[in-house]
């Protein structure tokens, strides 16, 4: 249990106490499946830039473990490769995206294909917005401050996501990203002036870190980091980014906004990779994955560890909460409705989305529950998805001529299996800490591969076939 004053706790109470109010007094009876899923696709540019940056901001703990572990290698894989790939949805897909006036990326994998297509799209979209990394991050939050095991805490941090969302849906979720937005910035930005002030500058940190700190790839090798940086087309397939674009007034607000996010996702990148290296400078005996809470409290007097604490939270809750919207529209929009139950009225629609978020919540819960590590559950999930969707996804927006739906539904499914594959092999044969993955390669490049030539071959089969 954590060692901070009344005065902190009562900052954090107040806080969550203003998140349950919101979920409370913003329900009305939704009828029409654009306001719950999409706010009436109102968004205006500051909103959707508060609520874009804040939503996709949830692994803070994760990636101040990587640079306290790495150093500068946390910016390069969790910054750098993400800014090119944020350019690249900004200006080749942003506009596509809202002049479809979808609601899933499901959504558009049936306009491109077909229904196969879509439930497969379903069933990988649901796994990439599994809110279970963040669950975990909230619930090691929760055990520090009250003693209690970690699955105690992930299980409160779900309960409280599942009120608001369950009540307000994607009103609530923007209207609570908005004010987490602020906090976050506030909050984790005050920690580094504080370092500076107490440790020292640049000198300090070159004195107390390993020179491999200081290096772009640190101790990885060349293959880690180029899988990361394929991790990053992440955003090329992100439900929270089509759902936000989805939502806006018009379809110049998408692009503009995600440029101006950029900037912000800069200047917090900043921020964490510099706390992440002071607390291994100055605390090296920490645990990794609890790093960044530790060395707040031994930085932070009173007041301003409490802003910390909620700047912290609303980091890690403003994604679970978007996660866990959009894992219950895949099962009710993508998988339910648009298979099996077309002619679903949209309250019934709405009705089963909330139900969906229940599941979605308690599903994340148990993979949280079960795992190590923040940053494995990323790679297991990030990898599978993206060997499945990335390849049919990008030639649907951009393959001019005829679309083939046998090579999209094959190319996912054989492009998931080698993944899988790969990720078994490596997992059961761990060396140092490492899973040792079959001719050393790592499972991405097998997995997109396989995606892109079955896409190919088939849509070449398929056109001779035609003539």
């Amino acid at each position: 249990m954590l060692n901070i004053s009344s005065i902190d706790y009562s900052i954090i109470i107040i806080y969550f106490v203003v998140l349950v109010g919101i979920g409370y007094f913003i329900k009305h009876k939704f009828t029409e499946t654009s306001d719950y899923f999409l706010a009436g696709r109102r968004l205006t540019l500051p909103i959707f830039v508060a609520t874009l940056v804040s939503t996709w901001y949830g692994g803070t703990m994760g990636v101040v473990e990587l640079s306290f572990n790495y150093g500068l290698v946390n910016w390069l894989t969790q910054g750098f490769f993400w800014y090119l790939s944020y350019l690249f949805f900004a200006f080749f897909l942003a506009k596509k995206v809202r002049q479809s006036e979808l609601f899933t990326v499901p959504d558009q994998l049936e306009k491109f294909y077909d229904k196969r297509s879509r439930f497969l799209g379903g069933i990988f979209s649901f796994l990439m917005v599994t809110p279970a990394p963040y669950i975990l991050s909230l619930g090691i939050i929760f055990s520090l401050f009250f003693g209690w095991p970690v699955w105690a805490g992930a299980t409160l941090s779900a309960f409280i996501t599942i009120f608001y969302t369950y009540r307000g849906g994607f009103r609530a979720d923007v209207i609570t990203d908005v004010i987490q937005f602020f906090l976050m910035f506030i909050g984790v930005g005050l920690l580094v002036p504080f370092a500076i002030v107490k440790f020292g500058g640049l000198s300090f940190l070159q004195t107390n870190l390993p020179t491999t700190h200081f290096s772009l790839t640190g101790e990885w090798t060349t293959q880690m980091i180029l899988v990361w940086g394929f991790i990053a087309f992440w955003t090329l397939l992100d439900p929270s980014f089509y759902q936000r674009c989805y939502a806006t007034k018009n379809d110049k607000i998408p692009k503009k906004g995600i440029l101006i996010s950029i900037l912000f996702w800069i200047i917090f990148d900043i921020f964490t990779t510099t706390i992440g290296m002071y607390a291994r400078a100055a605390m090296p005996g920490l645990n990794p994955a609890t790093a960044l809470p530790m060395f707040a409290i031994a930085v932070l007097p009173k007041v301003f560890l409490g802003l910390f604490f909620i700047g912290l939270i609303a980091s890690i809750l403003s994604t679970i909460d978007s996660f866990t919207m959009l894992g219950a529209m895949n099962l009710s929009h993508d998988l339910y409705k648009k298979i099996f139950k077309p002619d679903l009225s949209e309250e019934k629609e709405i009705k089963l989305t909330r139900y969906g978020i229940i599941f979605t919540a308690g599903i994340s819960l148990i993979i949280a529950i079960f795992a190590k590590s923040i940053i494995s559950i990323w790679y297991t999930i990030g990898t599978i998805g993206i060997s499945a969707m990335l390849v049919p996804l990008l030639f649907g927006f951009f393959y001019k001529r005829k679309l083939c739906a046998n090579a999209s539904f094959y190319s996912m499914i054989f492009g998931s299996l080698t993944a899988i594959g790969w990720l078994i092999y490596g997992y059961a044969n761990i060396v140092d800490g490492w899973a040792s993955y079959l001719w050393g390669i790592e499972p991405m490049y097998p997995g997109l591969i396989i995606s892109f030539f079955v896409y190919v071959g088939i849509m070449i089969y398929q056109n001779k076939k035609s003539f």
